[in-house]
């Protein structure tokens, strides 16, 4: 699977202010993916997926929330009586209304009426800053090992006895705490 684009290893070469080598370059492309997904995961949403058709939405209640917000548009909503029954086309300021395109809330008039919702739209087609940010610094911190192999773990150096102490917990922590804060302001709660 290609990454996405939440960055590229020019951004993440830029924050570690350095020039990668071939090999280090096909690394932090491996991990820009890797990190990607993970982003995604934790989450439980994506950015740059493209236009999303007949996203399902069963036993809907008054305020459903779109899965990749935030929102560009809404193009259609159908909703469903029953099962086998066919699909009716629902009529924007009748039977719904977009109410937020930041979260992807849409409100439905009268969500007893279906069993099953269908929406299409489009997503916004952009990676918040801060959410770009946290790519490149986890990136970046996952590189750290591949770009400094002798010095993974290594937590103090002391001179003239030369003590070298290691000490692994401030790389066992798999996301630093600045890109955990941007991760929990994108989390959503699960909305049934």
């Amino acid at each position: 699977m290609a990454a996405k684009g939440y960055c590229t290893v020019d951004d993440v070469e830029g924050f570690l202010a350095r020039t990668f080598t071939a090999a280090q370059e096909m690394q932090c492309e491996t991990l820009i993916e890797s990190v990607e997904i993970y982003i995604d995961e934790e989450t439980d949403r994506a950015w740059l997926t493209g236009a999303q058709t007949d996203e399902a939405h069963y036993n809907p209640t008054c305020e459903l929330y779109l899965r990749y917000a935030p929102v560009a548009s809404v193009t259609a909503v159908t909703g469903r009586s029953g099962l086998g029954e066919d699909e009716e086309a629902l009529v924007v300021d009748e039977d719904y209304e977009v109410r937020n395109l930041t979260t992807g809330l849409i409100h439905l008039v009268y969500p007893g009426n279906y069993d099953r919702v269908l929406v299409d739209y489009t997503p916004v087609a952009t990676v918040p800053a801060d959410l770009k940010q946290a790519v490149i610094e986890l990136v970046a911190a996952w590189l750290q090992p591949h770009l400094q192999p002798g010095s993974y773990g290594l937590d103090s150096y002391s001179l003239p006895d030369l003590t070298v102490r290691f000490a692994r917990s401030h790389v066992q922590e798999i996301t630093p705490p600045n890109v955990r804060r941007i991760i929990d302001r994108y989390r959503y709660p699960v909305h049934a």
